[in-house]
């Protein structure tokens, strides 16, 4: 009798210049050459590479924000995977592009490019938010702009006429008859003739069809108008990572959302981010995420728990045990929010849905604890609530104890896969390559080997028909014999 696969996780890799976490990079260990040196970026798709993971996220900026770490000296993300494709051979590229700043037709000709020279190995990332520090709308002056209320149709028209650029040529369009003079088959090409309230275009694309039959769409967001660009356009959700329990209530919401659309949810990939924290031991590992949170003052940190909890730190000690002074059954709805001044605490709630007063107990109790242990102290908790990089969920442990907390919420159906986000270079992705994966390995969640030619197929989404393609398969109405003295 055959032994029945275990379910497989999807794992991606962040490559950032200084890693994801906004003080790490102050650990001696820490290379910071990656703002300047491409060499160190191309590193990290070689560890993702000997990992077998599916793909590395290179993420985008277009503000500038001098103060930001995380928006300067941010590489342009179709360079960056093009240079690094050329230096590994199965890992896949996550893209991200803005739908508020750019044209489809510009990003469809990089996607068909990229994904020709790298053989089949490129997603998108579609991100489409004009309201982040940075202002990035000030870069982009005197262009036709979304607002916040409609993004979302930009968003929508973007990603359509994307589609049906990508799909404007047939795929055996070379015909190459030397004898008759007849490089492009006739009728091979389509126009998309797409009209829209931001997007006006003809077409076809001036450059081949990608590989893959269909390019995967990443999506990420909270508001209900993203939710539901997600369920109709896009094969994989970025998930914020809230607890175990949340985990699960965000999976079963999101797979709902994909199914009433008529698609197949078991398709469409829910994978949220973890900021990794990986040592020999728990101790070791808890003693390297506490000396990167060191970096974080608390100064405030006397006003911020009165403010919360009502207590007073000058009379307890801001080294005291989190359990021995707080009552985690009866924290209010909106006492972390509070803790830190409404400036990081992330809502854990699904679109729509007010915050209980559940929510930061089970954040705690879920995430928190477990992260640090039960000596938890007073400034433990100030740092790691007031840190909203840590919205990625650090997981702090040995291989064992990651391994184990990726099973379980695999097997518990809160996530399909996990974009990890080392918090500096180089380390952490070595330690979660050379360590975790092995582990994940032996418990049969993970692949010993690349299985697939495509990013499209690592994934498992499959072609889907409700994605938009060429609304028509007429050819223009240049005559065959014009077609082909364009196309030459």
């Amino acid at each position: 009798m055959t032994t029945r696969r275990r379910k497989q996780l999807h794992i991606g890799l962040a490559a950032y210049g200084t890693g994801w976490d906004l003080r790490a990079w102050r650990l001696p260990e820490a290379n910071n050459h990656g703002l300047i040196d491409p060499s160190v970026i191309t590193d990290i798709a070689r560890i993702a590479e000997r990992g077998k993971l599916d793909y590395i996220f290179a993420g985008s900026s277009l503000a500038s924000d001098a103060d930001s770490l995380q928006r300067i000296h941010r590489w342009d993300t179709s360079v960056f995977a093009g240079y690094a494709a050329a230096v590994t051979r199965n890992v896949g590229f996550l893209v991200s592009v803005n739908s508020s700043f750019e044209h489809p037709f510009t990003v469809a000709r990089q996607v068909a490019t990229l994904d020709n020279f790298s053989r089949g190995r490129v997603a998108l990332n579609v991100v489409f938010g004009i309201d982040r520090s940075g202002h990035p709308e000030l870069n982009y002056e005197g262009e036709n702009l979304p607002d916040e209320q409609s993004k979302y149709v930009r968003a929508r028209e973007f990603t359509v006429a994307l589609n049906q650029l990508l799909h404007s040529w047939d795929r055996d369009f070379v015909l190459d008859d030397k004898e008759g003079g007849t490089l492009v088959r006739p009728g091979s090409w389509h126009t998309i003739d797409f009209r829209g309230e931001f997007f006006n275009v003809r077409g076809p694309l001036n450059a081949p069809p990608p590989v893959q039959q269909q390019i995967a769409n990443v999506h990420v967001g909270m508001s209900p108008e993203s939710l539901d660009y997600g369920a109709d356009l896009a094969h994989v959700r970025f998930s914020p990572y809230f607890g175990l329990e949340i985990g699960r209530e965000h999976y079963r919401s999101h797979k709902q959302r994909v199914s009433d659309r008529g698609r197949d949810p078991e398709a469409f990939k829910i994978i949220p981010g973890i900021t990794p924290f990986v040592g020999g031991t728990l101790r070791e590992a808890r003693e390297k995420f506490r000396e990167v949170q060191a970096f974080q003052v608390t100064t405030q940190l006397p006003a911020a728990y009165s403010r919360a909890f009502g207590l007073n730190l000058r009379e307890i000690n801001e080294s005291e045990r989190v359990l021995d002074v707080i009552d985690t059954d009866t924290i209010g709805a909106d006492s972390l929010k509070q803790l830190v001044s409404d400036q990081a605490h992330r809502t854990s709630r699904l679109a729509g849905q007010e915050r209980t007063a559940d929510d930061d107990a089970r954040w705690l109790r879920d995430v928190v604890i477990p992260t640090l242990g039960e000596d938890l102290t007073l400034a433990d908790l100030y740092r790691f609530t007031l840190s909203n990089r840590y919205s990625q969920g650090a997981v702090v442990g040995d291989a064992a104890t990651i391994a184990t907390w990726l099973e379980t919420h695999l097997e518990e159906e809160a996530l399909d896969g996990i974009q990890i986000f080392p918090p500096y270079h180089r380390g952490p992705a070595d330690a979660f390559v050379d360590q975790v994966v092995p582990e994940l390995q032996r418990r049969g969640i993970f692949r010993t080997e690349y299985e697939h030619d495509t990013l499209a197929e690592t994934l498992g989404i499959a072609a889907d028909a409700r994605i938009p393609k060429p609304a028509s398969s007429t050819q223009s109405e240049h005559s065959d014999e014009q077609a082909e003295q364009d196309a030459a």
